[in-house]
């Protein structure tokens, strides 16, 4: 080997960079470690990085639940339904004070479906000035059925306790946002067929949800404590011809007193029996109690009705 040869560079960068994917070879390693490296942090930090964070969504108003107000009932008027057709100022001024009360929250004050309450509404409150989309659509006996019905999917509450003259002074008022149909009389004619707003009707007492909620888990718990006491009774009853009968022929002591606390308490002992022998185990016992003499029966009635009270 030739002594005096001169060393020649460990790497010619004037060749490399005609022929740059040699440089692969020498940056590999350090494109390697970075991989590593971030592989090592990403899997340190799984849990923050795959974190979503997702913004909640506007609830669906099918779900929302409109409150009743507490209202007593009473009669409610007929309708002069020549009001309807032609409504007076003082007809469509209480339609906007009620308007105001009841939909502007939802419908905004001008009916465009921009109320305060719109953005949580999933879909959007009606806009009444838009002319298409409308689910029963824009004549006056339509409008009435979506006030006396309801929409559900849409989450439009049905407003059936309402009287009849508030809604219509409702649908009076809505109609002056833009321009609708005129009242025809085939559309009054149909409203008084569907809906008898021409005659007087009686409207039940209404509450609100969350008291009529209250006041069932109040009698469900009253009715549990009626069920522990009328258990213990049949459990530590011995010697009676009643108990015998009731323990041999039920199969849930529990519906037992249910179906018994609902039919035999109002109803005679025939009747009773009948409800029994036609659906025994809807009622809690086994099939064969149909089997039973008619002593046996009246036994075991009077024995429950001993028990419940």
């Amino acid at each position: 080997m030739n002594q005096n040869k001169k060393l020649e560079d460990e790497i010619k960068f004037k060749e490399l960079l005609k022929d740059p994917i040699r440089l692969f070879g020498w940056i590999f390693p350090y494109f390697f470690i970075i991989l590593l490296l971030l592989g090592i942090y990403y899997v340190g930090n799984l849990s923050t990085l795959s974190f979503n964070e997702q913004l909640v969504g506007a609830p669906d108003s099918i779900n929302i639940k409109k409150e009743i107000p507490v209202k007593k009932g009473g009669a409610m008027p007929a309708v002069d339904l020549d009001l309807v057709k032609n409504p007076t100022p003082d007809f469509i001024a209480k339609g906007k004070e009620l308007f105001n009360t009841n939909c502007k929250s939802c419908h905004g004050d001008n009916g465009m479906g921009d109320g305060p309450a719109a953005a949580m509404l999933n879909p959007k409150p009606r806009n009444f000035h838009a002319v298409d989309g409308w689910t029963n659509g824009r004549n006056v006996d339509q409008m009435y059925k979506t006030l006396q019905e309801g929409i559900p999917k849409n989450g439009m509450a049905a407003y059936e306790y309402m009287p009849k003259l508030d809604r219509f002074e409702i649908i009076s008022y809505i109609r002056t946002f833009a321009q609708f149909p005129p009242v025809g009389d085939d559309q009054l004619i149909n409203l008084d067929m569907n809906y008898q707003v021409s005659q007087s009707a009686t409207v039940p007492s209404t509450i609100p949800v969350t008291l009529a909620q209250a006041k069932l888990e109040e009698e469900n718990s009253v009715q549990n404590l009626q069920f522990l006491r009328f258990q213990k009774i049949v459990n530590t009853a011995q010697g009676s011809r009643g108990v015998d009968v009731l323990k041999n022929y039920s199969i849930n002591l529990k519906k037992v007193f249910t179906s018994f606390s609902r039919l035999g308490v109002n109803q005679n002992f025939d009747n009773y029996v009948s409800v029994v022998t036609a659906n025994p185990m809807n009622t809690g016992f086994k099939p064969a109690v149909v089997q039973l003499s008619k002593e046996d029966w009246k036994i075991l009635y009077d024995y429950l009705k001993s028990s419940t009270m």
